[in-house]
This record gives C-alpha cells, structure tokens and sequence, in this order.
C-alpha cells in the first residue's frame, strides 16, 4: 500500500502499530482485509446492542438483556472437579442484588473486588430460584473521572470477526485507531457538497458509526458514508469513459447505410417501436464522433439480437469489421446460422469462431481477419485468444456482458484503437445498479416485446402430479409441438437426490415417451454432440431435449412450447426466466410446469409462487436482486467490481442517484479537480481510493 504524503498520512499507516495490534495480531486482521489505520475505521459494524438504557435490579425480568449499574458486594471462586472453575460475584444498586457467574475464568477474580462500581449487560436467567446473569459484559469506573464506555453502558458496536480476534479486542483496536486519528482526519469530498447533503464531518462520521451518541447519529453517519463508497466509484467510472474518449479514437461511422436498408427491408416482420427508438440511439452515438459505449437491457425474446446485428451492418457500410462475442457455444453457433440466413442476399462475408473450431480452419479465421477478409464474426472468448488480430474492427457486441470480466470486454480492442462497444444483456438491472455496473455506458432498454409474442403460463406442480404433466407433454407430441425437460444435474449423484438429465433420459424414453424420440443435451457432451442435438431439436426430429441450464441462454426453437423443471428451488429467479424464454417463441405462447422437491422450504415454495405469477423479467430481476444481492447475480466479484461494506445498490437508489448528479456536477465544472476546494478529492482518490480499486481501466 503506497504510503501517503500531506494529507491523512496516519491512516496510510499499518495497522500493526495501532495500539493493541502489533505484527501476529496484525497477521490476523489480514484475514478481514485490514493492511492500514483506514481500513480499521472502515472495518464497519454488521450490528450494535443498545446497551443505553439502565435497568434498576429490582426491574430486571427473567429471559431480557438489560444493563444496569451497579457495585461488587462479595465474589468468590470455587474450583470444580476437572480443573473447572466457576467464578459467582453479587452485585447491588440502592434497590437489590443479582449475581454475575463466569465459568472457566479464574483470571476474572481480581478484578472483581469488594466496592469497586461496575456497568453490566447481558441475559438474565434463572438458577435454583436466583436471577444470575452467566457470562455478562462488565465495565468498571470510578466517580473520581469520566469514562467513555466500549462493551456496555451506550450503543456498542458489534463486528465480523476472525479467529484470534474477540469482540472486545476488535472494539478496543477500532476505539484506539480513532483515538491515533483524533483531529487528523482532513474532508475527501468539497465542502459545499458536504454542506448542501448536510452530512457530518468524515472523522466525525466514523466516530459515529463505531461509537454512536444516539440512533439518529448514527443513521447520519452511514448516510455520508454510503455515498462516499459509490461517489468515488462514480467518479472513476466518468473518468474512465472521459479518457476512453481522449486517448483511443473511434472508427468513424456515417451514413449512407445501403446494407442495412436491405437488411431492414428483407426481414418478415417490422421493427418493433422500441426496437427503433434504440437503434436511433446506438447511431447518435456511432455518428456523434464521441463513440459508442452503451447497455442495451431488454426482456427475453424482446429482440435485441436484431438490434445488435443492425448494428454492426452499420460498421461494415463504412468498411470496418464487426464482432459479437457470447457466453456458450450453442449460443455463437446459433446467432451465426440466423446471421447467415439474415445476410444471404448480402455481399457480407460471415465466419464463426469458437474454441473446438480445428486448428487448421482456425489459422484460415485468423489470417482472413487480420487481412480483412472477414466482415463479421461470431463466437464465444475464442474472439479475445491470444494471436487473433482485426485489421480494423469497428464495433463489438458483447451478449450477456455479466458473464464476461470488464477485462475481457476490453480485450476486443488494442490500447489505442479501441471499437464501438454495444453490450447486451436480458437480465434487466435497476438504473442504480447500472450507474455503479456500468457506468461508462449510457443505457437503453426495449421495454416492448416484438407483436404477436405471447406469453408462457407458469404452473407449480408436487410430485405426485408428475404424470399429468407428463400426460399434457404427449397431447403436445401429438399436435407437433416440443417441448424442454430440465434438470439440476447431468448424472446422479449419491450426495442428492436431484433429478440427473442422463437418468431422466433413459427413464423417460424408456418408460414414459416411448412413442416419441427424445434428445440429450448437457455441458459434459462434445460440441459435436451438442451441435447433433440442438439441430435434431430445431428440425424437429426429436419431440423433446432432455437437459441442463446450457438451454438457458439464447437458444430460440420457435416450435418448442412446453417446458418443465425439475428441482426449480435450486436456480435463482433470474435464471429460471431465462429458461422460461426458451419456450413460446413461434407466438403460439407456451406452459411452464415447475416441479419442486417434496422438501421444498416455506421461503422457496414462496419464491416460485411470485415467478408463476408474472412474465416481467425486469419484476423478476429486482426480486432476484432483493434475495440474492446483485454480487452474486452479476458476477461483482468475478469481474473485479468492489464489494461494498455499507451501500446496498438495490435499497439505496436514491443515494446512488444523487451522487450520480453530483459526480456529474463535479466533473463537469472542474474536469481535472484542480480548483482549491476539490483538491481534496483528486488527493484521496489518487493516494488511496483508486490504488484499492480492482476495476480493470480500459485502454
């Protein structure tokens, strides 16, 4: 950790000569991250016990957590058998007494001595008709000075902690860091911006938040501290896509656009209005000069993928090379067939790659694309290998951007000859969490499905009524139709008792649909054999796929419109509408039957009940953001996006907006943060916050 020089040079300092720490405990508060005197103070509580309010002993209740003050009357140490000891103290107040018992703690004994004052906390219980509280919170004082007490008596803090490190000793390390801080701790934000959020000072803000006066101090505390964490991610965000702008330039796109007007004239149906509306974006942005960066959010089956391919017809009208890069290789092999079938009347050279292409056609891909005989490719991170170069890629669509590390993203683009980037996603996220995400992207959103799409009815079926599903599925083969059956895990397993797609294939080929063939697919087979599978599907060959989640992103069987789930308490919400959007794509509309384990918890059965009850897919992601926190849905933490200690992106909209603005605002008026008053914000964000974050800078 760089050490700082003029500004808040003590909490650069290791923690290790922090009072009560020292190397080897030092060694242990690694483990929660703490490397310096800062970290400390942002080694935020994850609750507190108010321990404020002072109960006289004749009050005390059986089975409450009080405190009360009191002073040691008797104590006594009896040794028990095994080398055990229990430690009994009485202690009274002008109106009882109530003994104090400590098992395994002779030590204890001489602190506990007769007339010495004592504040207490802890739960009382009842032994042999006696109130007595077993292993309490004590804290001793005298009237001779005034103690600020840490364990009880006020608002106490309780921390995350690691072995080696107790509760009282991580709150007498944090009290003595502040103390080591005491008046040194200078503002990282201007103070009119301080004064107009009416924030508390930072030195005070962490004082408050560790050792709170009061409730409404605190909330104010976390208040200013919360929009601190997402202020300077904001602010490194905007300065990012500020120097995107200034140091890569962009290919430059301009109309006239002659392949995307046969393009658009040749498809069979019109865009939808949301569909235009974002595609007029995407060519301001192209047009503008200023390049473009952009989020394009729509629901499954809303059409985006048009969009994107729209979009880099656009790129090869003015001569450039366009690439879309996806998660799977099903995935890439389908966009490039519709692809092919969109463009053949086009003089648009279209190539696939992914990483079982053979060595031999792989080298030709290579050579075509860096002599720019290639227009457009597609395929999975085979695009970002190591030896692949464009000669002059114009425009990258990334589909399902949260499955790819920002890292990769920019690996479509040399350090200064970056690509128009478009990235796609049909896990819809709330605006604030796309201001923290994404943030050097602007956003658009089709929030329109395409006419005629209509939508999947979702059913929850117990066990017992599998077979009617079953029953329903055959009256389905008969008319033509298919269907998808999906499983949690490929083969069986002696640790659970999920469904396996391997077994269910043989079994219910064997036993419940003889008189139609099925197919298998599963992300242990080949490419060749999921390749064999997915086409035998789409040519309906087979009436159903017996399968895994490698169904769930963008597969598109317009005829398939029965789905079933075994085991849906076992996928998030998120990814059980990905699934859903696999049926009911030919606008026939489709059924869903979620078939849950007989074990199904409360909660869960609960969270099916709200999927059945709604086909939004942006309803359906802010609850799934609501249950599992956008870290796990997004992949944060694999893309190297920071882990907040306070902020809740989802909960604290309105903080994450407001510092939006006022980042905005910033920036804006003093682009260099070089006026007197924001000199502290370039300071703090050089010399510490920006060596902390892990977001990898783009170019």
């Amino acid at each position: 950790m760089e050490k700082f020089s003029n500004i808040n040079e003590t909490l650069g300092m290791s923690s290790q000569f922090v009072k009560g720490v020292g190397p080897s405990r030092q060694i242990l508060l690694e483990r929660l991250g703490i490397h310096n005197v800062e970290d400390l103070l942002m080694h935020y509580p994850r609750g507190y016990y108010d321990r404020s309010n002072m109960t006289k002993i004749c009050d005390i209740e059986v089975n409450s957590e009080i405190t009360f003050k009191g002073v040691i009357l008797v104590a006594s140490l009896r040794k028990l058998r095994g080398g055990k000891t229990i430690l009994r103290a009485a202690v009274g107040d002008e109106t009882g007494r109530i003994n104090l018992v400590f098992f395994n703690q002779p030590f204890l004994k001489q602190r506990f001595r007769q007339g010495d004052k004592v504040i207490v906390s802890g739960m009382v219980n009842l032994y042999r008709g006696e109130k007595q509280i077993t292993a309490p919170e004590c804290e001793f004082y005298s009237d001779d000075f005034e103690k600020e007490f840490i364990h009880t008596g006020r608002i106490v803090p309780v921390y995350p902690l690691t072995a080696g490190i107790s509760q009282r000793m991580m709150r007498k390390i944090i009290k003595a860091a502040l103390e080591k801080c005491k008046g040194g701790i200078e503002e990282n934000m201007p103070v009119s911006l301080i004064n107009s959020m009416n924030f508390p000072g930072r030195e005070k803000a962490f004082w408050d938040i560790h050792y709170p006066p009061a409730f409404n101090y605190l909330d104010e505390a976390v208040r200013r501290l919360k929009f601190e964490e997402v202020f300077f991610i904001h602010l490194l965000l905007k300065k990012r896509r500020k120097k995107i702008r200034e140091m890569n330039l962009r290919p430059k796109i301009s109309p006239p656009y002659n392949f995307l007007k046969k393009f658009l004239h040749s498809l069979p149906f019109e865009l939808t209005d949301a569909q235009k509306k974002v595609l007029y974006e995407i060519r301001e942005d192209l047009e503008s000069g200023k390049g473009l960066g952009r989020l394009l959010q729509g629901d499954v089956g809303s059409g985006k993928t048009i969009v994107g391919l729209a979009s880099m017809i656009m790129a090869v009208d003015n001569g450039y090379q366009a690439a879309m890069m996806v998660p799977t290789e099903i995935l890439a092999r389908q966009h490039f067939e519709k692809t092919k079938a969109y463009l053949r009347d086009l003089p648009i050279n279209v190539q696939f790659l992914i990483g079982a292409v053979k060595k031999t056609a792989k080298e030709k891909i290579y050579s075509d694309l860096e002599l720019g005989n290639i227009d457009i490719i597609i395929g999975t991170q085979a695009l970002i290998q190591e030896g692949i170069s464009y000669k002059q890629l114009g425009l990258a669509v990334i589909d399902e951007q949260h499955r790819f590390g920002v890292k990769q993203r920019a690996s479509l683009g040399k350090k200064n000859e970056l690509p128009h980037f478009l990235v796609m996603t049909a896990t819809p996220i709330p605006r604030s969490l796309a201001q923290i995400v994404y943030g050097d992207l602007k956003l658009s959103i089709i929030d329109k499905m395409p006419f005629g799409r209509r939508e999947v009815k979702t059913k929850i079926v117990k066990e017992n009524d599998r077979n009617k599903c079953y029953s329903f599925a055959r009256e389905y083969f008969k008319k033509g139709m298919q269907a998808f059956l999906v499983s949690p895990l490929v083969e069986d397993s002696d640790k659970s008792d999920l469904k396996a797609a391997v077994s269910e294939f043989e079994k219910l080929q064997r036993d419940v649909f003889p008189d139609f063939p099925l197919g298998l697919l599963h992300g242990r087979m080949s490419y060749e054999e999921k390749s064999k599978a997915v086409e035998m599907f789409a040519k309906g060959e087979i009436s159903a796929l017996v399968t895994t989640t490698v169904i769930e992103v963008g597969l598109d069987i317009p005829n398939a419109s029965l789905l079933i789930i075994n085991n849906p308490e076992r996928y998030g919400l998120a990814q059980l509408h990905q699934l859903r959007g696999r049926i009911g794509r030919g606008g026939n509309g489709g059924v869903c039957y979620l078939i849950p384990g007989e074990d199904i918890s409360v909660s869960s059965l609960k969270r099916l009940n709200f999927f059945a009850n709604t086909n939004d897919g942006f309803e359906v992601a802010e609850k799934d953001l609501q249950l599992r926190g956008p870290g796990e849905i997004w992949g944060l933490r694999q893309s190297g996006y920071p882990v907040f200690r306070l902020l809740n992106p989802i909960s604290d909209n309105a903080i994450v907006t407001r510092s939006w603005e006022e980042s905005d605002k910033l920036l804006e008026a003093d682009p260099a943060l070089r006026e007197q008053e924001n000199r502290v914000v370039a300071n703090y964000f050089r010399l510490y916050y920006k060596p902390k974050m892990e977001i990898a800078e783009i170019g």
